[in-house]
């Protein structure tokens, strides 16, 4: 990676994933300390829901992170075009006699 898309990286991440995350963490515990003092029950069953699907996407973007599935961007595009060519040519093709 270049060191220009790096320090976009860095940039974009310090300025808006970070206080991004922290303003949920704030916002998290904000919930807890109201949930201690008013015992609202029903809150924290939908809470932990939204959560934990929230972190499946998380987990689900680090494994594709990590696996390399952001160094090529381009290519799900390109083979979703040669797909379609290859598509569109099969159904020009004439249909071969069946000889009866």
């Amino acid at each position: 990676m270049p060191v220009k898309e790096k320090r976009l990286l860095l940039v974009i991440f310090f300025f808006v994933i970070l206080p991004g995350a922290i303003a949920f963490v704030v916002k998290v515990a904000s919930y807890f300390m109201v949930e201690v003092e008013q015992g609202m029950a029903g809150f924290a069953l939908p809470f932990f829901n939204y959560l934990f699907i929230a972190l499946g996407f998380f987990c689900l973007f680090i494994w594709s992170f990590m696996s390399g599935h952001f160094k090529d961007i381009d290519q799900p595009a390109i083979d979703v075009i040669l797909n379609h060519e290859r598509l569109e040519s099969a159904a020009r093709m004439p249909e071969e006699p069946d000889g009866t």
